[in-house]
């Protein structure tokens, strides 16, 4: 089992050469010490606040946290195939809230289309603000099922961040003009 930290840092790389990270956050559960590394990026042409984001997670439960402490890489008796060897990194698209944008689906749909092998899933989050309006948020969730020979390869996490910044930017591009005008819109006004 590759090392945790190890897989982090192997992300973060990668991350690093087509997005903006500007946040890792490792959490540790305190009794049973499960471990999960959370990256939160965002294309390198967007500034603050991030209308449209990416988190890259993956955890590691107790077993394959203890396992991964005594990781020797020389070492090539370990099953790749069992299940303790096995890590899923999820990513979630955060899609800006955006008013008057109503195409989210027709932009879901060709985004699946471009992209058939992911497992993309669209999750609609809806809440009541203060004032009792209701509001929507949208995210593109899927994951990578990968197996310990995918981690050793750093090819995988370049195809995969090349994949997501792809992804961000079909997003980025398609409601560009809907961004500006409800998130920097009020900005421009102030000078």
């Amino acid at each position: 089992m590759i090392r945790f930290e190890e897989l982090q840092m192997r992300i973060m790389d990668a991350a690093k050469n087509y997005m903006d990270v500007y946040e890792m956050s490792t959490f540790i559960e305190q009794y049973s010490l499960n471990k999960e590394s959370r990256l939160s990026m965002t294309l390198p042409e967007i500034k603050p606040p991030y209308p449209i984001n990416a988190t890259v997670s993956f955890s590691y439960n107790a077993h394959q946290t203890s396992y991964s402490m005594f990781y020797d890489e020389d070492e090539d008796n370990q099953d790749s195939d069992s299940f303790e060897n096995m890590v899923e990194i999820e990513v979630v698209i955060n899609l800006p809230f955006l008013e008057g944008y109503n195409n989210v689906s027709e932009l879901f749909d060709e985004i699946v289309n471009e992209y058939p092998d992911l497992d993309l899933v669209l999750v609609k989050k809806e809440f009541i603000g203060k004032d009792l309006v209701p509001s929507e948020e949208y995210e593109i969730v899927y994951s990578y099922p990968a197996s310990l020979e995918e981690l050793k390869d750093l090819q995988f996490y370049e195809e995969m961040f090349f994949d997501l910044s792809n992804i961000l930017r079909t997003i980025y591009e398609k409601t560009r003009f809907y961004i500006d005008m409800s998130w920097y819109g009020a900005e421009d006004e102030n000078f």
